[in-house]
């Protein structure tokens, strides 16, 4: 992982540790993918929703964070995308074509503005920063699918 670019590995972490055996395991299942590539598309196939969190490149000053549906990735293809080369907008986008019936019918991305993006770096101080947010949001938005799934 290069600098920014570990937030979304951070954050899950994080949010995992706090919401341990909060919610039950037969409704939420939270995945850490290192490396999620193409293996996000099998990650996620099969399920209802999936909300997906990740370091992006947009132009928004360092830190902020950035609520995406699975509509507003076209945005991510033209010059605001993740720092990493090909991200969440190309990966579900080429799912959608191969085996579209198969991903989730709601798809949710946290982002994380990141200007970091170097071999051996760190998580930047204002992306460090905007982990409490970004975990509070996740939360927020998993709480609204859960009441919208009753």
């Amino acid at each position: 992982m290069q600098g920014d670019d570990q937030i979304g590995l951070e954050l899950v972490k994080r949010w995992m540790e706090k919401h341990s055996g909060e919610y039950p395991e037969d409704l939420i299942e939270a995945e850490i993918l290192e490396n999620p590539g193409i293996n996000l598309l099998s990650a996620i196939a099969g399920l209802d929703a999936a909300i997906l969190v990740d370091a992006l490149q947009s132009g928004a000053p360092v830190g902020t964070v950035i609520q995406l549906k699975e509509d507003d990735l076209g945005a991510l293809s033209d010059g605001v995308g993740p720092g990493h080369g090909w991200g969440a907008a190309e990966t579900l986008s080429l799912g959608r074509q191969l085996e579209g019936e198969d991903l989730p019918e709601t798809i949710i991305i946290i982002g994380i503005e990141g200007a970091v993006f170097t071999l051996g770096e760190g998580l930047s101080p204002a992306v460090r920063a905007a982990i409490p947010a970004a975990m509070e949001l996740v939360s927020e938005v998993l709480q609204s699918l859960l009441e919208d799934s009753k």
